[in-house]
């Protein structure tokens, strides 16, 4: 399973106020631009079009299950296979002459979309994007958009100039992520943007290890079977095992209930709280290190589609 980064650099040109969950805002409005963009029946509702799975917005905005596919078949969606991010994420209201980037990871074969999201992006400009818009707020400019390689170089993919996108970019992959080895038993996690986790159908306030590797392995499973058309080779029961003897040295996350968004297709603002904090594991292994590893890289649990699940990890000595 492979995905790269992009970084897009925004010139804002009348006041941006993207509310309390910014890549959520930035989500919808990318996801409705690129669907008036590509859709070609114009149906009100995705849900019984007959291209949802082979038009570009259905499968990356409204990710269904493919056609005669056994896992997950009772679900009516699969996980989406992009994250939009923002790598400042308490900056949410932006003034003429500032700069605004956001972040997106594509993931498998969303990576071959990627010119028509920069489009997309394009096509906002001057419908703009957050509170206001409608007023004339929100206005700005698509000046660069960067492919972020894993040695911390980057390759352009788009500057304003010269209004060429490159079709290929860096791909990032697990090994790239592994090269530094093991760098012991004892792990520190300290989120940076708050964590869903769900145990028997209800959201997690008290972190174990058993659930946060679990949720890490679903999540990793899924997106490599449904968008890198690859079979990650998991033994669940032993990774479970090993997980249930790992300790917890200190916990000092908290439950975060400050986020709010709004839900088009409910047509209400919804409330939406996570973990936040930190917490000290030890009697990692090296196998779990590894996972914990691209957990940090792809993000975890729900609403990581939003930028939400994404934690750094560091060793304690």
């Amino acid at each position: 399973m492979c995905w790269s980064v992009i970084q897009f650099d925004l010139d804002v040109c009348a006041p941006i106020d993207l509310g309390s969950m910014p890549a959520a805002t930035i989500r919808g409005a990318l996801g409705a631009s690129l669907r008036r963009l590509v859709c070609i029946t114009r149906l009100s509702d995705c849900t019984d079009c007959p291209f949802r799975w082979p038009c570009i917005y259905g499968y990356l905005f409204e990710t269904p299950p493919p056609p005669g596919g056994q896992q997950l078949r009772k679900l009516q969606n699969v996980p989406r296979p992009y994250v939009v991010r923002r790598p400042k994420l308490h900056e949410r209201q932006f003034v003429p002459g500032t700069t605004l980037q956001i972040e997106l990871l594509l993931i498998g074969r969303a990576r071959m979309y990627l010119p028509y999201l920069m489009l997309a992006l394009q096509r906002l400009e001057t419908q703009g994007i957050g509170r206001g818009r409608r007023e004339g707020t929100g206005r700005f400019r698509l000046v660069l958009a960067r492919a972020l390689r894993p040695d911390g170089t980057y390759d352009v993919v788009y500057d304003r100039t010269c209004r060429q996108v490159l079709a290929e970019v860096p791909a990032w992959r697990p090994a790239d992520l592994l090269s530094s080895g093991y760098p012991g038993e004892v792990m520190r996690l300290r989120t940076n943007t708050p964590l869903r986790l769900k145990a028997a159908g209800h959201l997690v306030r008290k972190l174990t290890f058993r659930i946060l590797l679990r949720s890490i392995l679903s999540r990793l499973s899924s997106l490599a079977a449904f968008h890198a058309e690859t079979t990650l080779q998991l033994d669940f029961a032993s990774l479970l095992r090993q997980a249930e003897a790992v300790r917890t040295r200190e916990d000092r996350l908290q439950w975060f209930d400050g986020l709010q968004r709004y839900s088009k297709r409910q047509r209400t603002t919804m409330r939406l709280g996570g973990l936040v904090g930190e917490i000290i594991f030890e009697g990692i292994s090296p196998e779990l290190w590894a996972w914990l590893t691209l957990g940090a890289a792809l993000h975890v649990g729900h609403g990581a589609v939003m930028g939400l699940g994404h934690y750094d990890i560091e060793p304690v000595s």
